[in-house]
């Protein structure tokens, strides 16, 4: 994307900066674009991959609400994608006709929006501009794959003095480098998260804002719930572990601007003691994996290939469980998390 080029030609950005443009600012950025998930897009969702994922997750939201007698309640989705997720859920809950629920999206891209409101639009879905704007008891907040969206910076410890990279062009070579710049005000929240022993810190600014986000939602209600879903990892050591996606595979960040996915590994343990600041008392993590055994995916699945009538949708439907849950595909890199005030 030549305008995001030549901004950095007038003077350098920092990282967070050019994910966010190459991904959210501009009609030409990553996220605005069409194909971007399934198998003809950049990079494919658990929803893509099999229904039952949703259902699953629809089962653990109804069991939530059931062990406290609450028979109609909300349900809030961040970043919705394609309405995927949204749709699966809904229709698995809709046959439970005892049962009352009313689905919620907040959505950073127009484009994306647009597509929901489409899909969506026979199922009474409404949406909320933000956060700020959810004053609402009895909600279960849910997102997959909305964290490893936020734009990341690298803090780096150099000569024992913290720097941060940014993203200049490099008039000789036509081409975008990187560079760490001394930081002058060590005032960043980060660092309240990090040890002397620490010398790199890969992380989102906007991860701040946004859980104490969530754990103002939680306080307005003892019964609402958050569930996330990424890949990441549970440490209190950073990694960097950004990278582009185009195609399914990997690609430099710096080139085809907007039309390359940058993303990278949630880390959970930052989450979890950034919720923990803010006073929320039960905290959880676990693999995908474990999730989805533990509330039926197995039972599900033999239910299901009953259901078909040939071999081959069998194999499929077994294929695409097996990718949800084995651990050397999505089953342990993908973690689960889960955030309330109930004891």
């Amino acid at each position: 994307m030549q305008k995001i080029i030549d901004n950095i030609k007038k003077k350098p950005i920092s990282l967070d900066q050019y994910i966010n443009d190459c991904l959210y600012k501009y009609k030409s950025s990553y996220y605005e674009k069409d194909l971007i998930f399934g198998p003809r897009g950049d990079f494919i969702t658990s929803p893509y991959i099999s229904s039952i994922f949703g259902e699953i997750i629809a089962i653990f939201i109804i069991n939530y609400f059931l062990k406290k007698k609450i028979f109609s309640f909300k349900i809030l989705e961040i970043g919705a994608g394609e309405g995927l997720l949204a749709e699966d859920i809904i229709k698995t809950i809709s046959k439970f006709k005892n049962i009352k629920c009313q689905y919620y999206i907040i959505e950073k891209s127009k484009k994306l929006k647009k597509i929901q409101k489409n899909k969506l639009s026979k199922l009474k879905v409404k949406w909320f501009e933000s956060l700020e704007d959810v004053k609402i008891k009895d909600c279960f907040i849910v997102s997959n794959e909305l964290l490893d969206a936020f734009a990341v910076k690298h803090f780096k410890k150099i000569n024992d003095v913290w720097n941060e990279k940014f993203v200049k062009y490099d008039f000789k070579k036509k081409n975008l480098i990187t560079k760490y710049f001394k930081i002058t005000k060590k005032n960043h929240k980060i660092f309240n998260f990090v040890d002397k022993e620490c010398n790199f810190i890969e992380f989102s600014p906007d991860i701040f804002k946004f859980v104490t986000g969530i754990s103002k939602v939680l306080m307005n209600s003892k019964n609402n719930f958050f569930l996330t879903i990424d890949y990441g990892y549970n440490s209190e050591r950073y990694r960097n572990s950004l990278q582009g996606l185009m195609k399914h595979k990997k690609v430099d960040i710096f080139s085809n601007q907007g039309f390359v996915d940058i993303t990278y590994l949630v880390n959970f343990n930052l989450i979890k003691s950034i919720f923990q600041k803010n006073k929320v008392s039960n905290v959880n993590i676990s693999t995908q994996s474990d999730f989805l055994k533990k509330n039926g995916i197995i039972e599900r699945f033999n239910q299901s290939k009953k259901l078909l009538d040939s071999d081959e949708k069998i194999s499929k439907l077994h294929l695409a469980v097996n990718r949800l849950i084995n651990d050397k595909q999505m089953g342990s890199l993908f973690k689960v998390m889960t955030a309330s005030n109930n004891d």
